[in-house]
């Protein structure tokens, strides 16, 4: 602030050239998509990227999540190129797997890699002619970025692909392609934080003790001045300085003196140094197969911490279930596979990009004139000219807009239509990925608030689904919240935010690195603790966070001020059928080719008894002490001691010292005392002997499972075993019990 300042702008753009696709599905992708056990559309897709690498020496295919990458590259490409042609690359795979891969692509041995924006840098991968985006990249400087690592030499030219899958992500790319070929970068909607009041907290403890190192004094209006001086800070007030200032205070760190003067207290060294970095230590969980307790992957924090058991997700191309998650021991969550097709995906993958508002409106505006062109019977092309597309406009897109000129549903722009079928509603907004998470949060606080439900959504770019569990009268509800003034929005957000799971993960953060919560794990009451900092600078700083990354309330503030105004209106449609259009967030999962075959119940099975057959157990005869270790599947059906010919053989703990375990029972069958821990492990004894004498191999079996004890598997689980899958069946919904479970359980 207050420095002379020269831009100096140097135009070294290269020559670009970028096609936006939409394959449709012909007969001889119908075959293919058979032999994929996919759809139709898909093979299109399959089929054209694979037309495309053949044309090319060296191709990146990028997509926007790492779970797209494998499934595509791993699942899909590899069987229509040959397993060696195509590989996956993200930063999930190990470093040697890395470097092979690159070696590989350098020397012409792999044709294409499908990768995340792990490529989108300067990595020396060798020389590549085109890259191909699969659906839209959502973002302009995505595009230029990725589509910029072909023809990396000096007076090449790169070339680009867009692979379109819905109607949606081809308007969509479009518009990002145009904007691309013009240089139209985002502007307004860079992630930008302004003012962050932690790091803020943390720089002031650092000039007040280099202050005290250096023997001055340190004003309240030297902080300000130096502050200010920070772009982020331009705009500090003395207000907001000061109220930093007393909760450092309020904390013992600092100590504000009558004249203005800052000086430090005992614990403020000791604050800074263990927070010199701003970066959480964001924690991975592995992921298992509860099936086969093999680990298949890593999730976020950020998302354990903000879902619950029972989600669906796709990890590795599959589909599965959350069954459990354990924060202790680095942290896992238990998963279990799906034996159907996944309906719906959830949005936690990739953090997906987030689509600007000023692309969203374009497309929004693009759409309204090919709704028009079709109403009066012209040709759609002429809309498109302005476009980079080679092919006439798609047949799946002129049926939806000669289907939509018929409905009411044609305004995007001026309008906010909302189609209503009693208890879900449709809202046609064209604010973007994060002006339409602000719109469908505010509108379901305010929904739930004045009709007491609970209110659920679902968003993207577009629209937003608002779903309720009664009839609710949107002219009423929706209406009345869009006719609210621009503050009351504001202050609703705010306390919408601190309704969810999201807000609580990320005060866990900032209370650390405001020097409230320790860097390492301990057991407080979040709760509470936000609670009881409610309206201070922690709370104020988690808002603002969520504001910034995950939420724009701009857009949706423009738009209640444009209703206000009568700029825009909001009109409500009865449906007793969703539009084409509306449709889109109703199948939004189809965006993730949910031709996904899951795991079918007879191989989940057998993949558990594989498992289970491989581990291996301590058997002991209570009556001679014999004892052996061996895996499930050596033993017998009928289990009897070969030394004594005995049959109470008793299934042991992994690790449990069988010797140690036999002179308790030794005790136990002379009518020795047995200490209170000694009774608990004869009783147990006793118990699976008694279930091996009934029920042989199969009660080693069903003991042999995770979490299954004696009780269980006497009570639960063998008397309904009558077959072989049965007991399978049986052991599997008991493991889902306990991890379901186990976080409740006393260990």
């Amino acid at each position: 602030m207050g420095r002379q300042v020269e831009v100096v702008s140097v135009d070294v753009s290269r020559e670009m050239e970028i096609s936006v696709e939409y394959p449709e599905a012909s007969e001889e992708d119908v075959g293919l998509a058979e032999e994929l056990n996919t759809m139709p559309e898909t093979a299109a897709r399959l089929r054209r990227i694979a037309e495309i690498v053949g044309s090319h020496r060296a191709t990146l295919i990028f997509t926007n999540t790492r779970d797209e990458a494998e499934l595509l590259g791993g699942h899909r490409l590899s069987r229509v190129l040959g397993e060696n042609a195509v590989g996956v690359y993200h930063g999930s795979l190990d470093r040697e797997e890395r470097e092979g891969l690159e070696e590989g692509l350098r020397s012409g041995r792999v044709r294409a890699v499908v990768t995340t924006s792990s490529l989108e840098l300067g990595i020396d991968i060798g020389h590549v002619d085109a890259v191909i985006q699969y659906s839209s990249p959502r973002q302009v400087t995505k595009l230029i970025q990725r589509v910029g690592r072909s023809g990396h030499r000096l007076g090449r030219r790169a070339v680009g692909y867009v692979i379109a899958r819905d109607t949606d992500d081809y308007l969509e790319s479009l518009v990002i392609a145009r904007k691309a070929l013009n240089n139209e970068l985002e502007g307004g909607e860079v992630e930008y934080h302004e003012k962050a009041l932690d790091v803020l907290h943390h720089q002031i403890a650092g000039m007040v003790i280099e202050a005290k190192i250096e023997g001055r004094a340190l004003t309240i209006n030297d902080i300000l001045n130096t502050v200010r001086r920070a772009h982020p800070y331009r705009e500090l007030t003395p207000e907001e300085l000061m109220e930093v200032l007393r909760f450092m205070e309020s904390n013992r760190l600092i100590r504000i003196n009558e004249d203005g003067t800052i000086t430090p207290r005992r614990g403020l060294h000791r604050y800074y140094f263990e927070n010199i970095s701003m970066i959480p230590d964001q924690k991975h969980y592995r992921a298992r197969d509860m099936v086969t307790n093999k680990a298949i992957g890593e999730l976020d924090e950020e998302f354990v911490e903000t879902t619950e058991p029972g989600t669906q997700i796709i990890l590795a191309g599959r589909p599965w279930r959350i069954v459990g998650i354990d924060h202790e021991k680095g942290g896992e969550v238990v998963l279990e596979p799906l034996n159907q097709i996944l309906n719906a995906v959830p949005t936690w993958i990739g953090e997906e990009i987030p689509v600007p508002t000023e692309v969203a409106q374009e497309v929004c505006r693009l759409r309204e004139e090919l709704i028009k062109a079709a109403a009066n019977g012209a040709d759609p092309t002429t809309a498109l000219s302005n476009y980079p597309t080679r092919e006439v406009p798609p047949n799946p897109l002129i049926e939806e807009l000669r289907q939509q000129a018929g409905t009411g549903v044609t305004e995007f722009t001026n309008a906010v239509i909302i189609e209503w079928r009693g208890r879900d509603a449709v809202i046609h907004a064209c604010l973007g990925t994060k002006g339409n998470q602000a719109l469908a949060l505010y509108l379901a606080r305010y929904i739930g608030q004045r009709y007491r439900v609970a209110v659920t959504y679902v968003t993207d770019p577009y629209r937003v689904l608002i779903t309720t569990p009664i009839s609710i009268p949107p002219p009423q509800a929706i209406t009345e919240a869009l006719g609210q003034s621009p503050d009351y929005v504001d202050e609703e957000l705010r306390d919408a935010i601190r309704n969810t799971r999201l807000y609580r993960y990320r005060f866990i953060h900032v209370a650390r690195r405001f020097g409230v919560l320790p860097r390492e794990s301990v057991d407080v009451n979040i709760d509470r603790l936000a609670a009881a900092l409610r309206d201070t600078v922690v709370d104020r700083e988690v808002i603002r966070e969520v504001l910034t990354e995950k939420i724009n309330p701009t857009p949706l503030k423009q738009l209640i001020s444009k209703v206000r105004e009568g700029c825009v209106s909001v009109r409500v449609i009865k449906a007793e059928q969703y539009t084409l259009t509306a449709q889109h967030i109703i199948n939004q999962a189809s965006k993730y080719d949910t031709a996904i075959q899951g795991i079918p119940t007879t191989t989940i099975l057998q993949l558990l008894k594989k498992r289970i057959e491989e581990r291996e157990v301590t058997l002991l005869c209570l009556n001679c002490g014999w004892h052996t270790t061996t895996k499930v599947k050596y033993i017998p059906e009928q289990v009897k001691c070969p030394r004594c010919g005995m049959r109470q053989i008793a299934v042991l703990k992994y690790g449990e010292d069988p010797r140690r375990t036999y002179e308790i029972a030794r005790k136990a069958r002379r009518n020795q005392r047995l200490t209170k821990e000694e009774q608990e492990k004869w009783q147990e004894l006793t118990q699976t002997a008694l279930a091996v004498l009934q029920y042989g191999k199969k009660a080693i079996t069903a003991l042999a499972a995770h979490g299954v004890g004696p009780t269980t598997a006497i009570r639960k689980i063998l008397p309904k075993a009558k077959t072989e899958q049965e007991l399978y069946q049986q052991i599997l919904e008991a493991e889902r019990q306990y991890q379901r479970t186990k976080p409740f359980w006393n260990e």
